[in-house]
């Protein structure tokens, strides 16, 4: 049998409802933000990747301009 609230026993919303739904809201939240974070770092280091494999810059520049190590740059992508 499922876990049931007071608040869904008896037909309100408890406090303790409110509180684990803000809870789920917040990981929710993290969740969404650490995955946009991913997503960003992917993009920035292919781009590192992109320029450095159609030479508009050094591997070098790329290093220091990106702070990815020359083994992240160089590496194959996927």
């Amino acid at each position: 049998m499922a876990f049931k609230s007071i608040g869904q026993k008896y037909g309100f919303v408890s406090a303790g409802d409110v509180y684990r739904q803000r809870i789920a809201e917040a990981d929710r939240r993290a969740e969404a933000e650490h995955q946009k974070a991913e997503i960003a770092e992917a993009e920035k280091l292919n781009t590192a990747k992109k320029l450095v494999c159609d030479g508009v810059i050094s591997v070098e520049n790329a290093m220091a301009y990106f702070g990815y190590s020359k083994e992240q740059i160089l590496a194959e992508r996927q």
